[in-house]
């Protein structure tokens, strides 16, 4: 089992690779001020976070960020301790990953 925080060069990587589910841990008016392209959105503070990361298949390949790196580390935590096969977790979250110039959707 594959559970690391990598960096925003190492992240961009793997979704280029593909293969991988991209999910945004941030609460819904952070998703909706910009978010990586294909990011499917599961708010850390949502009462039901736990139980929709135990509705994802484990045998996929996640790559989790949320605004600095924080809950989705402590997500990437929650699906190790739940045996998700593969998370990766951005280090340094959205914040790096904007400072190193990398693509963001913003919705209107």
């Amino acid at each position: 089992m594959k559970h690391q925080h990598i960096s925003s060069e190492e992240f961009k990587k793997k979704i280029e690779e593909g293969g991988h589910i991209l999910i945004d841990t941030r609460t819904h008016e952070e998703f909706h001020s910009g978010h990586l392209k294909d990011a499917k959105h599961i708010d850390f503070h949502s009462p039901t976070f736990q139980m929709e990361l135990m509705e994802l298949d484990k045998e996929q390949k996640y790559l989790v960020y949320c605004r600095s790196g924080n809950r989705s580390g402590q997500a990437m935590n929650m699906m190790k301790f739940m045996n998700f096969k593969e998370v990766y977790n951005l280090n340094g979250g959205i914040i790096d990953w904007s400072e190193n110039g990398f693509e963001i959707i913003k919705l209107n």
